[in-house]
């Protein structure tokens, strides 16, 4: 018998999350499922953990990528290692980005209940970031789906800071869009130094880096249109003397994928990748802004069971 944990962040989507998961919840056969609504930021990942240890086997962040990523931390611990590695996680997607649900090209929810209490698993990838936090000092995390440094990562803190203020008519990828041409008002590219597997290094001028698990990020923008979630590398796309006008005419390829046809960008594949920048830049990982650069990133291959 499976024992199933739901874990809710009733913030996501504004509240409407709580609000889904309450008729939902009603929907669901008798099985041995337990609930848990989070109060506060990193709580899901200590429940998580917990949860593990105690036998439950299988995890379901029910919110947005922030949610998910607390949900990801918690299933490993200090060394990227599953604490449990016969469990699984899994997510019933209700948030503001709702990006890696876009990149496991997940069905409808009426499909996707069935599938969470119900279905197989596969092992997908995850990275490791150490960077330092917003009060300068050494932090790590782990991540599932995108990182981003420079404009991606001003674009996630404004997010996150008019999530109170913002009418709940206002969608996701309208939020990020008008967000991203917010932070577009102090684009600086500054000098940025990257070695790539340890042996190869790049110097470049920038204020926009991707190191991407999944394609998609930024509220539905295919940021990197390559990247495969169980391939044991990760997608590096680099923009090198990019405009600000450069990036606001590139914005609907991006949504697309067709980006990385401009000269000014570049696409790398790595195991690890090691950022330094002479200003801060700032990091989003997957939809959360953490802190800013110096960065190292390295892939961890297989490291979560995923419910697909």
């Amino acid at each position: 018998m499976k024992q199933i944990l739901f874990i809710i962040n009733p913030a996501s989507a504004r509240g409407n999350t709580l609000r889904k998961w309450t008729s939902l919840a009603n929907q669901l056969p008798d099985l041995e499922i337990r609930e848990h609504v989070t109060t506060h930021a990193g709580e899901a990942t200590e429940v998580t953990r917990q949860a593990l240890v105690a036998g439950v086997n299988r995890v379901i962040a029910v919110g947005g990528d922030g949610t998910l990523n607390e949900v990801a931390n918690g299933y490993l611990d200090e060394a990227g290692c599953a604490i449990n590695d016969g469990a699984s996680i899994g997510l019933l997607p209700s948030g503001t980005g709702s990006d890696f649900q876009r990149s496991l090209q997940m069905s409808k929810r009426g499909d996707l209940i069935g599938t969470l209490l119900n279905g197989e698993s596969k092992l997908i990838d995850a990275a490791a970031a150490e960077f330092r936090d917003v009060d300068g000092e050494p932090a790590s995390r782990f991540f599932i789906n995108v990182a981003s440094f420079g404009l991606g990562g001003d674009v996630s803190a404004l997010v996150n800071r008019w999530r109170a203020s913002l009418p709940r008519w206002i969608g996701g990828r309208t939020r990020f869009s008008a967000a991203a041409i917010a932070a577009l008002g102090q684009y600086r590219n500054v000098p940025v130094s990257m070695k790539l597997d340890d042996d190869r290094s790049i110097d470049i001028n920038s204020n926009l880096v991707i190191v991407a698990n999944g394609r998609f990020g930024g509220g539905g923008m295919m940021l990197a249109p390559h990247a495969e979630l169980d391939d044991g590398l990760l997608d590096v796309i680099v923009t090198d003397g990019a405009t600000r006008w450069d990036v606001i005419k590139e914005l609907p390829r991006i949504q697309r994928g067709a980006h990385l046809n401009n000269p000014r960008v570049s696409a790398h594949r790595v195991r690890a990748i090691s950022i330094r920048s002479k200003v801060p830049m700032a990091i989003d990982l997957d939809g959360e802004m953490v802190g800013y650069t110096n960065a190292r990133i390295k892939v961890l291959p297989r490291a979560i069971r995923f419910v697909c």
